[in-house]
């Protein structure tokens, strides 16, 4: 049995998962079962950690959201063995946010828990081709495993050749397993 750990891309999810449930009720964060979809990737590996990257609100904005969040992510903390919450920014551009420093703490992660032999098998649920470079470093460097999960085929071709397995995410393999409640 190989040492897994898992870094998972939480707005990535969030807005696919969102994608696959189009023109039926949305899924909202609160509904997405994340201890489903961990137990799915993990299989029969034995998890070593969790990883779930994501932006912390501004509490200067809006209080009471930013207080839902703090209390969501306590209770994903406390409900799943082996999670981790880590957090980058938000900054405001233009009429919007944009989410600064989870893409850099997801690399680091991955590289750094791999130069200390934390994991046998890292699987990465993510869409973004930015991350080709360190699958490549800690597969090549270190001789670990790489799976990539994302929900769509379509991805950058750096990105889909990088890992040793590329699973996509469809909308039975997330209904069957329970990815979201209704």
């Amino acid at each position: 049995m190989s040492r897994i750990m898992l870094f998972m891309d939480a707005e990535y999810v969030v807005q696919k998962l969102r994608e696959i449930r189009k023109g039926r009720k949305i899924v909202r964060r609160k509904d997405i079962q994340w201890a489903n979809m961990i137990k799915w990737i993990v299989g029969r590996e034995r998890l070593t950690r969790c990883y779930y990257y994501s932006s912390e609100l501004n509490k200067d904005e809006n209080s009471q959201t930013y207080q839902e969040q703090q209390e969501y992510l306590k209770s994903l903390k406390l409900s799943i063995p082996y999670f981790e919450v880590k957090l980058g920014r938000l900054v405001r551009v233009h009429d919007g946010w944009v989410q600064k420093g989870v893409d850099v703490k997801i690399s680091l992660d991955m590289f750094s828990k791999a130069v200390l032999n934390h994991y046998d098998i890292a699987a990465l649920v993510s869409g973004d081709s930015d991350f080709a470079e360190v699958i490549t470093e800690v597969k090549e460097r270190y001789g670990k495993h790489v799976e990539l999960y994302t929900f769509d085929s379509t991805i950058h071709d750096a990105l889909r050749l990088a890992p040793d397995k590329h699973i996509i995410i469809d909308s039975q393999t997330a209904r069957r397993n329970n990815f979201w409640s209704d």
